[in-house]
């Protein structure tokens, strides 16, 4: 067997290269090191796609794919290190300011609860002139009760944290 020069061995395999590349299909063609945006939103790094649709390059891509039917999953939330908890002046210190919040609340409670009260006269407020229906009146009376009834589900609510603080 007779060897070949060495530079028609070198111009042998750059013709053999190069049509091994023409047997493999373009769209096994990809360009690893960018990223194009094509104008249908989609992006890709294949270069027949990017030819085909004129897609553009995109610089600094920071791309994340999902693939379809996965689903990412969320971090964990962080955790506090036990290192970092309140001291205990700082404690009481935003206990008071819980405890005084809570005490404005309770108080505009009760004041709303009294101007209630008032207005539903013991189930028997003053008709509205609007009010010729009776059943309208009926259903503004049972309003008037239902408003109350939260007022004081709240002024319950507000003693019972209240009581917590007074531990």
């Amino acid at each position: 067997m007779r060897r070949l020069p060495v530079p028609f061995r070198a111009s042998l395999s750059a013709l053999l290269l190069g049509a091994l590349s023409l047997c493999v299909p373009a769209h096994a063609q990809t360009d690893p090191d960018r990223v194009y945006r094509c104008p249908d939103n989609s992006y890709t790094n294949m270069l027949s796609v990017v030819h085909e649709k004129h897609c553009q390059p995109v610089d600094n891509a920071n791309l994340s794919i999902v693939a379809p039917g996965v689903v990412p999953r969320r971090a964990a939330p962080p955790r506090v290190a036990s290192g970092a908890q309140v001291g205990g002046k700082q404690q009481s210190e935003r206990d008071a300011e819980a405890r005084q919040l809570l005490e404005g609340e309770l108080q505009a409670q009760q004041a709303r609860l009294q101007e209630q009260l008032k207005a539903y006269a013991n189930g028997q407020p003053e008709r509205l002139g609007n009010e010729r229906n009776y059943q309208t009146y009926l259903d503004r009376v049972a309003q008037m009760k239902k408003d109350i009834d939260l007022t004081q589900a709240n002024i319950d609510a507000l003693q019972r944290q209240l009581a917590r603080y007074a531990q």
